[in-house]
């Protein structure tokens, strides 16, 4: 860019220097600058003037010269359009080294930056203790790195000097000193982030602890004010509370060199204060639940007895009222821990307590419930057993038939699981008579019976849906068999159907006993198919493939026997139509030519079509029957001949008619004329006449 920038320079000097020397400046001295000259008139091209014959006298050699120097159009335009280019390179050149001052003043701020923060690091260097020291120690060692490598790019960008003109130079220079700063500035941040982390643990750690302090003693009061009032001792309450105490003290005595460690406990011990906190207030909730449970046991047993008492329940195998006494003692130990302050335990034992309560008065509605619904479902079970074994003697003699008419692999599967259902349900013909024994009133149990009758009720429902699928599947076999036998008919009868067609309408083909051939094929596969057809077991897989042989064997015969068949109609509409032409051509033409020499032949062309088709070559009886063609197209072409030449011989005699006449009245004079012309009108009608008795 530098050479390129000097090279314009220069070219620019060279064509003003030229210019001046085309133009030099009068003898007298310099241009006066008392008259100044507009700059657009001082570069515009001079005027032209008017031409003017030469003249014989040459100016004097001292003649009086302008006093300004002329530029040309050329060098204008030039300087014009190398300015702007000269002005961009510049100003890029200029816009490179002001951003190399920008990447000095970052690398700059970026130092103090780190320097600032060492700083501020630099009370705890050698005072901390324990996580502190850890990230101190950490942070001092990447802050003094940053420092130097700072302090490095720092040097570079400002002792590096490159000349503005240098683009590409001063291009890479930037990008690699900006990348270098970001990365710089990315590892500042995260340093600075512990830093600031120590420091904010410090500041706020004191407000913190004093504030938990506070927190703490109040909790303390509350809880002797729950002693006092209740005059339970919370022995454990008072526990956690001097535990807590001590892990403040631990706390604000590690302040100082170990701010980051101190505010991890004032965390564990915020939380365990607010736990106690909530243990406290919760005394009085489960005081209260303590105090209402008596109310809340009278209610379950009194649900309990009513449900036994309805039902007549013996309850030989729930316990409804040893929950409740289980409830009765988990009550008292609830509040012997609630009087330690062991909140968490209560909570705990209350939990368990409302759930003895619930499940007492649940078993026991349960319990009734299934005595009314246990029998209305064993009746259910009864009579599904009982359909079951209907359908399944409705359906025996399909399966029987079905395992004896078809292959294995079409049942055997189903048969399979049909067993193991039939299984299941002798299994529950078994298992009813103990179920029945569980429901009644002497034993009552409820739960058991009901158990197998869910069971039963879930195997019965399969039980069901498989014979659905056993009746589907043995009626889906019948119609793939009667759906194969009839497109075994469907296939011999559109063969039978072609042959017919070929015997009605004498077809022959090109191989003599391609008839034969088709129906002996077609013979050994129905024969084949026959026997897989009616002597069990079936194989439908087998038996469709020699259906499908036996419809396309079927098929593409009748199609040939329909192509056969108009091959032989188009040759016999070929050879009609041949013999039409040629009749009404011959009667046609027979009054000027002699017809009879055409006979012999038409008879040749026409018994060897006949041949053909008779031989069952149809389409080279449609090819011969073009040879007809050639002979009407001779005989008419000798009917036009005998025309023309008649109808020359008419004109010549015309002609020589008129020639006649006109010799014998030549003499005559002009009175002669006009009957001259008239005998020869009556001579030329008279030709045209015989003429036409001639061609008639």
């Amino acid at each position: 860019m530098k050479k390129l920038l000097l090279g314009v320079l220069l070219t620019l000097g060279l064509l003003i220097h030229q210019n001046a020397l085309a133009d030099p400046a009068p003898a007298g001295g310099v241009p006066s600058e008392s008259a100044p000259v507009d700059p657009a008139q001082a570069v515009q091209p001079p005027e032209e003037k008017p031409h003017e014959p030469p003249s014989s006298v040459p100016a004097p050699a001292d003649a009086p010269q302008s006093g300004k120097i002329t530029i040309s159009a050329g060098t204008f335009f030039l300087v014009l359009g190398t300015v702007p280019v000269l002005l961009f390179v510049l100003g890029c050149g200029i816009v490179y080294k002001l951003r190399v001052s920008w990447l000095r003043r970052r690398a700059q701020r970026l130092l103090v930056n780190v320097m600032s923060a060492a700083e501020e690091l630099r009370p705890y260097e050698g005072n901390a203790e324990g996580s502190t020291e850890s990230i101190v120690k950490q942070a001092d060692e990447r802050l003094a790195n940053l420092t130097v490598a700072v302090s490095r790019r720092l040097t570079v960008v400002t002792e590096t000097k490159i000349f503005f003109l240098r683009f590409v130079k001063l291009s890479r220079f930037i990008r690699d000193s900006k990348g270098e700063l970001k990365r710089l500035r990315t590892s500042f941040k995260e340093v600075h982030a512990e830093v600031r982390r120590v420091l904010e643990a410090a500041q706020a750690l004191s407000p913190r602890l004093q504030r938990l302090v506070d927190q703490r003693a109040a909790v303390e009061a509350e809880a002797k004010n729950r002693t006092a009032e209740l005059a339970f001792p919370l022995n454990q309450t008072y526990e956690e509370l001097e535990r807590l105490r001590q892990e403040l003290q631990q706390a604000t005595d590690a302040a100082r060199p170990d701010p980051v460690g101190a505010q991890r406990i004032a965390s564990q011990a915020e939380a365990r204060l607010q736990s106690i906190s909530r243990d406290v207030k919760d005394i009085g909730v489960y005081l209260s639940e303590y105090r209402a449970f008596p109310g809340r046991l009278d209610q379950a047993e009194a649900k309990v007895k009513k449900l036994v008492e309805e039902h007549r329940l013996n309850l030989l195998h729930i316990d409804p009222y040893g929950s409740l006494a289980e409830a009765r003692r988990l009550s008292e130990d609830m509040l012997e821990e609630l009087k330690a302050g062991n909140l968490e335990q209560v909570r705990t034992t209350a939990a368990q307590v409302s759930g003895l309560l619930k499940a007492a008065v649940e078993m026991t509605q349960r319990h009734a419930t299934f005595r009314r619904q246990n029998p209305k479902d064993i009746q259910q079970v009864q009579k599904k057993l009982w359909d079951y074994r209907t359908t399944d003697a409705a359906l025996a003699p399909a399966l029987a038939r079905t395992r004896q008419c078809y292959a294995q692999e079409h049942w055997q599967d189903m048969w399979s699981r049909y067993g193991t259902i039939d299984r299941h349900v002798k299994q529950m013909e078994q298992q009813l008579p103990e179920v029945k024994r569980r429901s009644d009133d002497e034993h009552q149990d409820y739960d058991t019976a009901r158990s197998s009758l869910d069971d039963m009720l879930a195997r019965l429902r399969e039980a069901e849906e498989m014979q659905r699928n056993c009746r589907s599947a043995v009626e889906q076999l019948d119609r793939v068999y009667g759906s194969l036998k009839s497109k075994q008919g469907q296939a011999w009868s559109a063969l039978e159907a072609a042959v017919k067609q070929v015997k009605q309408n004498n077809l022959r083909f090109l191989v003599a006993d391609q008839v034969d051939m088709v129906l002996a094929r077609a013979e050994s596969l129905n024969n084949e198919l026959n026997q897989r057809l009616f002597v069990p077991p079936y194989r439908l897989g087998a038996i469709e493939q020699h259906v499908v042989r036996l419809t396309d064997l079927a098929n593409e015969f009748a199609g040939t026997v329909k192509q056969r068949l108009e091959q032989k109609r188009q040759a016999e509409r070929a050879l009609g139509q041949a013999q039409s032409s040629y009749r009404s051509t011959r009667a046609k033409v027979r009054s000027r030519i002699e017809v009879r020499r055409f006979d012999a032949p038409h008879t040749s062309v026409i018994q060897r079509v006949e041949g053909l088709i008779a031989g069952g070559r149809y389409i080279e009886a449609v090819h011969e029957c073009h040879d007809m063609d050639k002979i009407i197209n001779e005989m008419k072409r000798l009917y036009r001949r005998e025309i023309e030449e008649e109808q020359r011989a008419a004109a010549a005699r015309r002609a020589s008619a008129s020639s006649s006449s006109s010799g014998f009245f030549g003499s005559a004079g002009s009175s002669g004329s006009f009957r001259s012309s008239g005998a020869s009108d009556d001579d030329d009608s008279g030709g045209d006449s015989g003429e036409g008795n001639e061609d008639e």
